[in-house]
């Protein structure tokens, strides 16, 4: 296995959608805390519904809220009083669904923007590693040519190749027009590299 290439204190570095725009941050800050809250909220509502449960066979008849504030009862722990704040519960948590989608909706959309930022500020780092890749493709299919110079100087001659094990580099396409080839015309039609 390879050596892990090590780190440079100088090694380009692509900034992050919220470290280059303020809305994309704060919506996701916004995404975390709804987050947040609606797990807390999940808890207490099967706290809620186990409480509800054990109230329920505790005893017979359960009176509603109305009637236990009426009779003096401790309106907080009767079931009817668990059944509102579960109730309660499921309410913010319908709210909080139904905002999660509106803030997906506004992330992506931040998202596009951001994208958009870091992609220009990270235009000149990547064309100047386009160009070298585009140096090391030219320089592969030169050597290519070279190569195959020499196979076809062989077959002109009638040589058999068997004692050479020649080796095709199949994974560059055609040898007229193959992929390094192809790939050097895209470059050039994108980005003029």
């Amino acid at each position: 296995m390879a050596p892990l290439r090590k780190k440079t204190a100088d090694e380009y570095r692509v900034p992050s959608l919220s470290e280059i725009s303020a809305d994309h941050a704060s919506l996701i800050a916004k995404q975390i805390e709804l987050q947040t809250r609606y797990g807390e909220l999940n808890t207490e509502r099967g706290l809620l519904r186990r409480e509800i449960e054990v109230a329920k066979a505790a005893g017979g008849k359960h009176p509603s809220l109305a009637v236990a504030e009426l009779l003096g009862d401790e309106t907080e722990a009767s079931v009817a009083g668990l059944s509102k704040k579960l109730r309660e519960v499921a309410s913010e948590m319908a709210n909080i669904e139904a905002a999660q989608e509106i803030l997906r909706r506004r992330t992506d959309e931040a998202r596009d923007a951001a994208s958009k930022l870091v992609c220009t500020a990270v235009m000149p780092e990547y064309r100047r590693r386009l160009g070298l890749l585009c140096e090391a493709a030219r320089a592969l299919e030169a050597a290519r040519q070279e190569h195959d110079a020499l196979l076809d100087q062989l077959d002109a001659e009638d040589v058999r190749k068997d004692y050479l094990r020649v080796v095709v580099p199949h994974f560059m396409g055609d040898r007229r027009d193959g992929r390094v080839s192809q790939f050097l015309r895209e470059v050039k039609e994108t980005h003029d590299v």
